[in-house]
């Protein structure tokens, strides 16, 4: 008997010293278990003794501890570690060149490298016959190149913006299983092609009746490229019920599960369909927001922040960029009000022509309390849409608010 509590010693030391240098496998426990039930079996045999006790005590110690590091360490949202006791912050800007001389996106990258942490480029739309068309513009290669050399991810956003005469809608290709693949090898060839990291769906106006295709969609995707590595990430339009026609092909349950990312586009909540407003009044971005959550995992989800706003004329509705919004009101010498419902400016001029308008924008203090938004309910991150157009003090208020590599 004396022999086998020696060799029990001899293990009980040997175990400790491995737990001490060398984290134990989840396995040790199951392992350990066992020699727990014959030491105290043996203990008892014998009529118990000191050594017994001390093997009972360390063994007991050692598991207790290998019981703490196999259980209760994995959840949907991981522990929080950044700012203010909130998990650091992850910033995908969206990158669009419109015309060849166009080089904001890029300058905007170039500058910002400390902050941004992925770019999803708009280079392609889906085809009517399930293939990616590349949309040209600027050099592909050496954004992805510098990208790179920066240590930021490139996922390819492709849309199913109408390019050509013959298109026919989204629905086509998302109820044909046949081209619902096609577009996949499609979409798998393209970021091959230019060694990207993943792929951005950008799927708009899906018809309601679409719930079901658009999530057998993405989990066809996302079972294809997930396991190759790539990041597999989808923009959604903002709801607060399934109420919402537009917005009900978003089964935001279904791709929570077959989607890395989630972007929530919470802007627009005015536009060209509508009369003059806030472009993301701060209520709807967080009730949005509030929705979003009770289904997507807050360590998937991505709160979409504008840099652009619109100028309201009795002519029609034309989107504007910070600089230029800017311009306008020095122009005309328009006061910019603070709409403080809404946590957002705004100014009206009277055009040349006698034209009355009203412009809604975006600026560094209008997005500082949607961050506060992020860091509030403790969010993945945000999303720009895009990088070039926005108010340059944004890059500041990104950092203070924990958006940083």
């Amino acid at each position: 008997m004396k022999y086998y509590k020696l060799q029990i010693t001899w293990m009980v030391l040997f175990l400790m010293a491995t737990t001490i240098f060398m984290p134990l496998a989840p396995t040790a426990s199951a392992a350990a278990n066992p020699l727990l039930a014959q030491t105290t079996a043996a203990g008892s045999s014998s009529g118990g003794g000191l050594l017994d006790i001390i093997l009972g005590l360390l063994l007991g110690k050692l598991l207790g501890s290998s019981n703490d590091l196999s259980n209760g360490t994995k959840s949907n949202n991981p522990p929080a570690t950044g700012l203010g006791g909130k998990s650091a912050k992850d910033l995908v800007g969206f990158y669009a060149e419109w015309w060849d001389t166009d080089t904001s996106s890029f300058k905007a990258m170039s500058q910002h490298t400390d902050t941004i942490n992925t770019i999803a480029p708009f280079w392609a739309t889906l085809q009517s016959n399930g293939t990616v068309k590349d949309r040209g513009g600027n050099d592909h290669a050496s954004v992805v190149k510098f990208a790179k050399q920066n240590n930021i991810p490139t996922l390819l956003l492709v849309n199913n913006a109408k390019q050509e005469k013959s298109e026919i809608p989204i629905h086509t290709i998302l109820a044909n299983p046949a081209l619902r693949t096609k577009s996949i090898d499609s979409m798998e060839a393209y970021i091959k092609q230019y060694g990207l990291d993943g792929i951005n769906v950008d799927f708009e106006m899906v018809p309601a009746q679409d719930r079901d295709n658009l999530s057998a969609f993405m989990k066809e995707l996302y079972n294809r490229l997930h396991p190759q590595g790539y990041v597999v990430s989808i923009d959604v339009f903002p709801k607060q019920n399934e109420d919402n026609d537009v917005a009900a092909a978003y089964d935001y349950a279904a791709l929570a599960q077959y989607a890395d990312k989630i972007m929530i586009m919470t802007y627009d909540n005015h536009g060209v369909w509508s009369g003059a407003g806030p472009i993301a009044d701060i209520g709807w971005v967080e009730k949005s927001l509030q929705y979003a959550l009770q289904y997507i995992p807050k360590n998937k989800l991505y709160l979409c922040v504008p840099g652009y706003g619109y100028d309201w004329s009795s002519k029609g509705v034309e989107s504007i960029e910070y600089a230029p919004a800017m311009a306008l009101a020095e122009k005309y010498n328009a006061d910019i009000v603070w709409d403080d419902k809404a946590k957002a400016p705004h100014f009206d001029y009277t055009a040349a022509d006698g034209t009355s308008h009203q412009v809604w924008f975006e600026n560094s203090k209008s997005l500082s309390y949607k961050l506060d938004l992020v860091n509030k309910y403790d969010i993945a991150g945000a999303a720009l849409w895009k990088l070039g157009e926005e108010d340059p003090g944004y890059w500041q208020v990104f950092k203070e608010h924990g958006f940083k590599k």
